[in-house]
Order: C-alpha cells, then sequence, then structure tokens
C-alpha cells in the first residue's frame, strides 16, 4: 500500500512520475523493479560521469582487462578483477575509450567547456514540497544563473530532438527543475554516433511553462490516487469514463 509515509521515505521524481502518467500500475512496478541499465543507458552514464565528475569515474566503473579466459593466468586476472569491479559497472576498454574521446571532442568547444565550467556543483541533490507532495531530483550542473542538464543521443539534429525531447517528456523534468530553481534550463546534446555532433541548448520557456503544467496536473491525480488507494488500476484511471473504445487515429480526416 502506498502512503504519504512511503513517500516521504522515498519521494516522487521526474521519472516516478512519468511512469505513474502512464498508469498507477506502472508507478506501482517502477518502484519494484530492479532496473538493469541497457549498454546505450551505460555508455550514457560513462559519458556523463566523465564529463562532470572525472574524480568518480574509479569509484562508479569498472574497466574490464583485455584477458585470455581460456587460460590459467587470464582466468586468475579476470577473477581478481571481478573482485575489485565489485559494485560497479564494468566497460570494456573500447567502450572507455570512445567516452573519453567523445568527452574530449565535448570540452573543445570554448563555449561548451564553458557552460560545464559556469556550473558551481554537479550531481546536486534537491528534495522539494510541490503541491503537497515530496519531491526529489539531481541536478547535473547548477550554476548562478542556469541548470545544466546532460543528455546523449543517437541523433542530436534539431528536428529529432524537439520531437524526441517532448516524446520522453522531457518538458515535465524541465518544467519541474525550473520551478524548484528558479533558473532557466540549458541542455547539453551529446550525439553517441558519428560524426558525434554536439548542442548547447536553451530552453524555451514554453517548452518548461508546458511541463509544469502537465506535472501539476499529474501530481493532482496522484494525490487523488493516493487518498483513495487506487494503484492498483491501470489506464483506466486516466480516463474520464473508465472506458476505451477503439476510434480512428486523429491524424485521419
Amino acid at each position: 500500500m502506498i502512503t504519504i509515509d512511503n513517500l516521504n521515505e522515498r519521494p516522487l521524481s521526474y521519472s516516478s512520475l512519468k511512469e505513474f502518467a502512464k498508469s498507477p500500475a506502472h508507478y506501482v512496478e517502477y518502484l519494484r523493479k530492479e532496473r538493469k541499465p541497457s549498454p546505450a543507458m551505460l555508455f550514457g552514464s560513462l559519458v556523463h560521469c566523465l564529463l562532470l565528475q572525472p574524480n568518480e569515474v574509479s569509484n562508479q566503473f569498472a574497466v574490464m582487462p583485455n584477458v585470455d579466459k581460456r587460460t590459467k593466468e587470464g582466468k586468475a586476472a579476470y577473477e581478481a578483477f571481478l573482485l575489485t569491479a565489485d559494485g560497479k559497472e564494468v566497460v570494456t576498454q573500447e567502450q572507455y575509450n570512445e567516452a573519453d574521446n567523445l568527452v574530449n571532442k565535448v570540452i573543445s568547444e570554448p563555449h561548451i567547456a564553458n557552460a560545464i565550467q559556469g556550473c558551481n556543483t554537479f550531481e546536486k541533490e534537491w528534495r522539494a514540497e510541490i503541491n503537497g507532495l515530496p519531491f526529489r531530483g539531481f541536478f547535473d550542473g547548477e550554476a548562478d544563473d542556469y541548470i545544466l542538464e546532460v543528455k546523449t543521443a543517437n541523433d542530436a539534429s534539431p528536428k529529432t530532438i524537439i520531437n524526441d525531447f517532448y516524446n520522453r517528456q522531457y518538458h515535465i523534468q524541465a518544467g519541474l527543475y525550473s520551478h524548484i530553481s528558479g533558473k532557466p534550463i540549458k541542455y547539453l546534446i551529446i550525439e553517441t554516433t558519428a560524426p558525434y555532433n554536439v548542442i548547447l541548448a536553451d530552453v524555451d520557456p514554453a517548452f518548461t511553462d508546458l511541463g509544469l503544467k502537465e506535472a501539476v496536473k499529474h501530481i493532482n491525480s496522484f494525490k487523488v490516487c493516493l487518498e483513495n488507494n487506487m494503484f492498483n488500476m491501470g489506464y483506466e484511471f486516466h480516463m474520464e469514463s473508465g472506458a476505451f473504445t477503439i476510434g480512428l487515429p486523429s491524424w485521419i480526416k
């Protein structure tokens, strides 16, 4: 059973609110499920750490040695590596080199290096109450007059990013983060495929305004769900009639 005490122990976040926007059952599954990062997510996390917290890389990641596990020496070296890698994300030397080269390319661009160096803190945790519910999150980077969020993407072309950011509901994240900090959001978008383009983008106020509006809507729905213990419900929770009728797609005229 989800209660306000549960929320105080594990506050809402952008990610969990996004799951609740699908259905209460999605939110419960988000809490229960142990999430294993995909290769793309792991690479993105490595880039993120190398870029913003290079001193933390050795604490969070372990680079697998290139050994022949068929030999006695290779097997011993691999077993020794596993002991040192306990609790860390394991990456290959090739993955590490690719991420390191990408980060060096990113910081070689002066305006991007300035945006990163302008931050006073990285991975700063924040906690706040929004519309009566506890929230927590982390700012990738916080400067005196902006919040910097880092995203990796296969395709960082402007048209693709505009569509992807909306579909991934990053406007809700931007709305929440701007509301909490009182600062505008900047996104540093790093392409993870050749030619490895990099974009530093400001966020239109309309993007954050819509995000905050939708966040408040989901928060109010969450409060209804919490007050009436409706977390066993699926998609029907967000349907006005509680029923679904299959019709024609909205784009058919």
